[in-house]
């Protein structure tokens, strides 16, 4: 069993990601995010996946993102006693949550009867009813652009190629990670910034 904790910096800001194949690693990581925003009314969670490269069904990690704290679990590697609806349901039980990511519904497909989720948005979509001149009903901008054109961050790019293979690895290469970090991150800060701007108004 192997857990790392890294911490990338991206734009002024510092990625504290843990990645992990055990279950209490990743109960403990939720125990303490829950923590530091337990006065919080509405949670946002940055919820993606990556595929398994020879069954797109199936989803090789999970990563979590909640302000600059990230978790990527390995499920490939976890124990197969371990029931990670369980693992991770003080998460997702949790009624101020509301997870956001691009594509989500491949996400929560791809853990059909794993996870179940109170409150799920898709990323783009809350972009499109945002700015429905800028981005049409059938755009689908990808997540550099979005973070380009909403945040103002500049592009980043890893020091080599990342491909689905890697992402199967048991143990993470630090590329890979930043890889993954920075992608749930840039999600997260994209849901944020377009809830907060719906929940002025009382949408959410």
């Amino acid at each position: 069993m192997v857990t790392i904790t890294l911490f990338n910096p991206f734009h002024q800001r510092l990625i504290e990601t843990t990645v992990t194949n055990e279950a209490s690693i990743a109960k403990s990581w939720i125990l303490n995010v829950r923590s530091e925003n337990q006065e919080d009314l509405t949670v946002i969670v940055s919820l993606n996946s990556k595929i398994h490269p020879r069954d797109g069904a199936k989803a090789a990690t999970l990563q979590l993102c909640i302000k600059t704290k990230c978790l990527i679990l390995q499920l490939l590697h976890m124990n197969q006693n371990t029931n990670v609806e369980e693992c991770l349901s003080d998460l997702f039980h949790d009624e101020r949550c509301v997870f956001v990511g691009i594509s989500i519904a491949k996400t929560v497909a791809r853990l059909d009867g794993i996870l179940r989720f109170v409150k799920r948005i898709d990323v783009r979509d809350l972009v499109k009813v945002n700015y429905p001149f800028s981005y049409g009903v059938r755009s689908r901008p990808g997540l550099k652009a979005m973070a380009r054109e909403l945040l103002g961050f500049g592009s980043w790019e890893t020091k080599r190629e990342i491909c689905p293979r890697d992402f199967t690895d048991e143990v993470l290469d630090d590329e890979v990670i930043k890889f993954l970090s920075i992608d749930a991150y840039v999600s997260y800060e994209i849901g944020f910034k377009m809830l907060t701007q719906h929940m002025r108004y009382g949408v959410i």
